[in-house]
């Protein structure tokens, strides 16, 4: 996995605050990593992310979806907001996943052609 961390969007974060927004998402996908190399079990990043999620709040993400689209390079377009870019990525094997502002995230699935957008907060 690759993480990326956007500076030039927002230069006043440094790259452990940038984590720190994360939250225990980031421990969330090196669980769900490690599970699938080292163990073989088989589970989507979204089911994996949801079940966590869902064990820590009492409520998953499945269906606490938010519109928009994100584009090739991570860019969360909205017809009623601003263009949103990602502080941190992670380059996954399923796709990259984004974080953005306000808890509001990019889960890979179908390969990493389209995302389900979610808030985790």
């Amino acid at each position: 996995m690759i993480i990326t961390y956007n500076t030039k969007k927002y230069p006043d974060m440094t790259t452990h605050q940038m984590m720190g927004w994360g939250g225990f998402i980031p421990l969330w996908i090196t669980e769900w990593n490690l599970r699938r190399t080292c163990f073989a079990i088989q589970e989507t990043l979204f089911d994996h992310l949801h079940t966590q999620y869902e064990a820590r709040s009492g409520m998953g993400i499945k269906d606490r979806h938010l519109t928009g689209e994100i584009d090739n390079e991570g860019v969360l377009r909205h017809p009623e907001d601003p263009p949103m870019h990602p502080f941190m990525s992670w380059d996954t094997e399923e796709g990259n996943v984004y974080f953005y502002p306000y808890s509001v995230m990019g889960i890979p699935t179908l390969g990493g052609s389209k995302y389900q957008v979610v808030r985790m907060d």
